[in-house]
This record gives C-alpha cells, sequence and structure tokens, in this order.
C-alpha cells in the first residue's frame, strides 16, 4: 500500500494505476511559466491549471505538516503570494477564517486566481477569501498589512529575487512571518542502477535541469549567489531558520502518484526545449520507460520509492 509520510505522519493510498495519465504541459499567463525572471509569479514551469491540481493533491499531507508547524495564530491576517491552483489557499482558509483570520490570494494570473476561487466557491471558507491580482514586485498592499505571507517556488522567477522577498518582507507587521518554499533536492523514484544505459539518471536529470534552469529560468536575471537563509537576512528579518518535511511513497502507487511521477519524467521527452540539455542516449532511455508496451516500462517496476525534501525559509519581521 502507497503512503505519504513525513516526521511520524502516516496517509494511506491505496489505489493502484498501471499507466501514466497523461498532462500537456504548456507556459501559460501565469508570470514565470514562461520561464522569464522578470515573471512576478511561478509554482513550476509550464504547468497548467490540472497539473497544479495534482500536484496539491500530492502535496496535501505535506502542507498540513507546514500549516500545524507554523502553528498561525487563529486570527492572523495571511498572505499567500502566488496562490497558483488554491490547494494551499485552502488549507490556510481552513486554519485561520473559523476564528476570525482572514486569507488573501494573490497571483499575476487571471486563470489562476480563477482556479482558486473555482476551488473554494461552495466552500465554507470561500467567500472570506479576498482575490488579488497582483506582482510580488509591486505589491498593492500597505506597509505592515499581514501576520504571515507565504509563498511557493515563486521567488525564483523574479528578475531580483532579493528586492521581491524585500517587497514581501514590507507588507508585514511587526513580528509577523514570511515563510518561503524554495529550493531543495529535487524528486527522486528511481533506482540509481535501472538496466538502461549508465547508472545515475536521476543524477543527469538533475544536472539538465540546473542548465536548462539557468539558460531559461535564471537567465537576464540579477544572480544571488547565496542561499535563501541569508536572503531573508538581507531582507531585514531576524530569527530566520529552515525546516524540511519529507513526502515519500513506495508502491502501489494511487494516480495522483503516477500521474506526477510520469509528468517529472515527460516533460524531457515532450519539450524540444528541454530534450536538448540530455546527455545523449537518456531521451531513448526516457522514451522507453514512458511506454507501457515496453518491457522497461517504469510503472511495471515495484522497487521505485518517491521521495522528495519540501523545505520551507522562515524570517520574521522586526
Amino acid at each position: 500500500m502507497a503512503t505519504e509520510r513525513g516526521h511520524g505522519h502516516e496517509h494511506s493510498q491505496a489505489h493502484q494505476h498501471e499507466q501514466t495519465t497523461r498532462h500537456e504541459e504548456h507556459p501559460h499567463a501565469h508570470g514565470g511559466h514562461e520561464h522569464a525572471p522578470a515573471a512576478a509569479q511561478g509554482h513550476e514551469h509550464g504547468f497548467n491549471v490540472d497539473s497544479l491540481r495534482n500536484n496539491d493533491s500530492l502535496y496535501t499531507g505535506v502542507y498540513r505538516q507546514i500549516i500545524d508547524w507554523l502553528a498561525i495564530p487563529r486570527d492572523a491576517s495571511v498572505l499567500e503570494a502566488g496562490s497558483g491552483a488554491g490547494g494551499f489557499t485552502q488549507l490556510l482558509a481552513e486554519a485561520v477564517v473559523p476564528h476570525g483570520g482572514t486569507v488573501t490570494a494573490l497571483d499575476e494570473s487571471d486563470e489562476m486566481l480563477h482556479a482558486t476561487r473555482d476551488l473554494l466557491t461552495g466552500g465554507p471558507h470561500g467567500a472570506s477569501v479576498r482575490y488579488q491580482q497582483g506582482d510580488i514586485g509591486s505589491l498593492p498592499f500597505d506597509r505592515a498589512t499581514f501576520d504571515l505571507a507565504w509563498s511557493s517556488r515563486t521567488v525564483h522567477h523574479l528578475a531580483d529575487q532579493l528586492a521581491g522577498v524585500r517587497e514581501l518582507a514590507r507588507v508585514l507587521k511587526p513580528g509577523g512571518r514570511l515563510v518561503l518554499r524554495e529550493g531543495s533536492i529535487r524528486t527522486r523514484f528511481l533506482p540509481d542502477d535501472i538496466g538502461l544505459g549508465e547508472p545515475g539518471l536521476e543524477d543527469r536529470l538533475d544536472v539538465a535541469y540546473h542548465r536548462w534552469f539557468a539558460a531559461n529560468v535564471r537567465h537576464g536575471g540579477v544572480r544571488y549567489p547565496y542561499g535563501w537563509l541569508r536572503m531573508l537576512t538581507e531582507a531585514g528579518l531576524t530569527n530566520v531558520t529552515a525546516r524540511t518535511f519529507m513526502l515519500e511513497a513506495i508502491a502501489p502507487f494511487d494516480d495522483v502518484q503516477v500521474s506526477y511521477m510520469g509528468r517529472h519524467l515527460r516533460r524531457w521527452t515532450d519539450s524540444d526545449d528541454r530534450r536538448a540539455y540530455l546527455m545523449p542516449g537518456d531521451a531513448d532511455i526516457l522514451a522507453a520507460l514512458l511506454d507501457p508496451a515496453s518491457d522497461d516500462f517504469v510503472f511495471s517496476r515495484t522497487d521505485l520509492y518517491l521521495h522528495e525534501p519540501v523545505t520551507v525559509y522562515v524570517g520574521t519581521a522586526p
């Protein structure tokens, strides 16, 4: 039975899926998804609403652990900067709205704001969430507005990441916290030696990803050759810390997990832009892994172990 585990929490998953579910990955009007560092928002590269909702389903257990760990005051005023498809927005609303708190979902993209609103509409808290189109680089809020600002895999799309973090810090009340979900070790699920090509396919994909990212996402942006902890400190925040939560699952995998893992590999074969960064022969290996008719079909294996550290960085406004 597949499980999603993290820091003592275990969530049962029961449905086995034998084939990948196809999700088209393409840029849309969601800021950083077009791989320009000047863009204001972006939760993943080239993801559409369906794939972002798949991600939200995958990470729900980890999201709940993060919210529990943050111990957000019940009456807090919370900003989500880069709401995406609304999965985390929904959990924030559950945490604070019943107790007099407020949640503002901000995104540069109308499509994402509509997706967030659609998800929450009809629920117990949807009418209490504010939906605001805006840019992290120039937030449409007064200074000292929020008790907590959350931003997930968004800041790295900004042309000037430090300037964006300073802008997020600006809207915090004294004692308010900025929480960033950003850089960590990337998703893994394959054995080191899969019997195709040289061992270490995922290591090579990591190298390809970093080369692609530098050329297509960060190209032209202001370099920041330090870590996220230092960035929060340079933005004027105090009590800077970090914590990592673990997403884990073993076979048999459910549809959400299979879709996520398949998309994680398929983006390298479906995109000429990305394929150019692969090592010779790796595109053919990926095609075999993704072919249900192949003896090497990845989801015929029983030795996959999905695991991904999810790191959040926190700083407090003085």
